[in-house]
C-alpha cells in the first residue's frame, strides 16, 4: 500500500498521490455498513416495538450502534495502521479552507434546492411506495398513522435530533467523502457520482428514496471534490437532518 499525504498535496484529480481503491473494494467499503445497519434494524424493529416504542427507534439504534461504530471503528483502524496511533491524520482528508462567505453562498440555494427537491419527488416516493415498494416489511415503511406524544415518541424524536441530526452525518461524512472519495480520485469527475450513486444505494431501508438521496447528494459531494472541503458536506447534511428532526419534533407538539 503507498504512502498517504496530505489533502494539500493532492490537488489534482487527473494526478492522485494518495491510495486509490478498486472499484470493488470501494463498493464493499461503501456497502458494507449500511448492510449491517439494515439487518440490525430489522432485527431491533419488533424488539423497540414490544417495548412500545415507535419502530423508527430500531433504525436510529442500529445506525448508532453499527452504522456508526463501523465507519469510525475502520478510520481508526486505518489511522492505527499507517500512523501507530489512533489519529485520523493521512486518513480523513479534504480539510480545504475557505472563507465564511462562501459557505453561506453555497448554504443558502442548496437549502432552496432541497426544499423544492422534496416538494417535487415526494409524489413519486409516495407512488413508488404504493406500487413497487409495497413488499417492504412494515418497519422499513414510513408511518402514516399519527403520532402522539408521549415519553416513548419523546424519547424516539430526541434521539432523532442527536444521532440522525448531527452524530450520524457527521461520522457519515468523515468516512464517505474524508475517506472513500479521495481514494476514487483516479476516476476524475466520475468519482463523485460514484460515491453519491453508492452512499445512495446505501439507504437499502428506504430505497422509494433513492431518486431524491441522489439528486441531493450529487451536487454536494462535487463542490466538496472541487474544493477538496468536506466541512461544505458537515454543514449540508447536519443541518439537513437536524432541520428535518426539529421539524418532526415540532409537529409531534402540535399532536399532543
Amino acid at each position: 500500500m503507498g504512502p498517504l499525504v496530505t489533502t494539500e498535496e493532492a490537488v489534482s484529480p487527473s494526478k492522485p498521490l494518495i491510495e486509490q481503491h478498486s472499484l470493488p473494494t470501494s463498493i464493499v467499503l461503501h456497502l458494507f455498513p449500511s448492510i449491517c445497519v439494515l439487518i440490525g434494524s430489522l432485527i431491533a424493529a419488533p424488539l423497540v416495538v414490544r417495548a412500545s416504542f415507535p419502530v423508527e427507534l430500531g433504525i436510529l439504534l442500529s445506525s448508532l450502534l453499527l452504522g456508526v461504530s463501523i465507519r469510525l471503528g475502520y478510520l481508526f483502524y486505518q489511522g492505527k495502521k499507517h500512523n501507530g496511533t489512533f489519529s485520523l491524520r493521512g486518513i480523513v482528508l479534504y480539510w480545504g479552507h475557505m472563507p465564511w462567505w462562501q459557505y453561506l453562498l453555497i448554504f443558502l440555494p442548496f437549502l432552496v434546492y432541497a426544499l423544492v427537491l422534496e416538494v417535487v419527488l415526494q409524489p413519486v416516493s409516495k407512488t413508488l411506495i404504493t406500487h413497487v415498494f409495497w413488499w417492504l416489511p412494515m418497519s422499513l415503511l414510513p408511518s402514516t398513522a399519527t403520532v402522539k406524544l408521549t415519553t416513548a415518541t419523546l424519547i424516539t424524536g430526541l434521539l432523532l435530533l442527536l444521532i440522525d441530526g448531527l452524530i450520524a452525518p457527521f461520522v457519515e461524512e468523515l468516512y464517505y467523502r474524508g475517506y472513500l472519495l479521495p481514494r476514487l480520485e483516479r476516476l476524475g469527475w466520475f468519482a463523485p457520482v460514484i460515491n453519491s450513486l453508492l452512499f445512495t444505494l446505501g439507504h437499502f431501508w428506504q430505497p422509494y428514496n433513492y431518486l431524491f438521496i441522489f439528486l441531493l447528494v450529487l451536487p454536494e459531494v462535487c463542490l466538496v471534490y472541487w474544493k477538496r472541503n468536506i466541512k461544505i458536506s458537515i454543514l449540508l447534511h447536519c443541518t439537513g437532518n437536524t432541520v428535518a428532526a426539529l421539524l418532526s419534533l415540532v409537529l409531534l407538539f402540535m399532536a399532543r
